[in-house]
């Protein structure tokens, strides 16, 4: 029983923080007793004051290190670490509006990370190895002969300088495992792209992770 809310200041805001604290407080009747699991996307910062904080236990999150890896593998899906990389492709793709050869490049770049740590796309058995992080596609990319710092560069760029996601592979965990209790990402001061691009990601680890 785990629940994705976005937030986007409103007018529901009180609606949905005295819900959310009604369902943690009522969590004993939840469905066979599981506890409940809530992501909060806060783009105002609503979610992160004291008395919310307080009455839910929610656990918080700045766009610091989030230790959840978007390549990690989940499932035994036919070339899972294919669907996965094209996964990625198509949402930052959208995201920052990528050509066709970007997005053809971004792909390559985390099949060829997949390689690097020993992942093959037809042999299950070498799934369950540490998956690349976005730090090891940006040296990848960084390792080019000729290194255009176009858009993809842009979004390679953001991922990695503000180190919005755990670069070290063994410090990561489940997305799934990590939603126990109430959790609230901080998405407050940045520039608009960079949270929506987040979300996007988070939102597809969260997918792949419950099929």
């Amino acid at each position: 029983n785990t629940g994705i809310i976005g937030t986007m200041g409103t007018g529901k805001t009180q609606f949905t923080k005295s819900l959310v604290t009604q369902l943690v407080q009522n969590r004993g009747q939840n469905v066979g007793g599981e506890s409940i699991g809530i992501l909060i996307f806060d783009y105002k910062a609503d979610y992160i004051k004291d008395d919310f904080v307080a009455a839910t236990g929610a656990r918080l999150f700045d766009l610091h290190r989030l230790p959840f890896n978007p390549f990690a593998l989940y499932g035994n899906k036919p070339m899972l670490l294919v669907h996965t990389a094209n996964l990625f492709r198509s949402t930052i793709g959208n995201a920052y509006n990528l050509g066709n050869r970007q997005q053809n490049k971004i792909r390559t770049l985390v099949l060829d990370a997949y390689a690097r740590a020993g992942i093959q796309p037809s042999d299950s058995s070498t799934w369950d190895r540490l998956a690349p992080t976005l730090q090891d596609v940006w040296e990848l990319f960084q390792d080019q002969d000729t290194v255009e710092q176009d858009s993809l560069y842009a979004v390679l760029d953001d991922l990695v300088t503000f180190q919005l996601f755990e670069p070290e592979a063994g410090k990561t965990r489940s997305l799934y495992d990590l939603l126990d209790g109430v959790n609230v990402i901080n998405l407050s001061g940045y520039d608009p792209h960079i949270p929506n691009l987040v979300c996007a990601i988070t939102l597809d680890i969260f997918y792949a992770q419950i099929h």
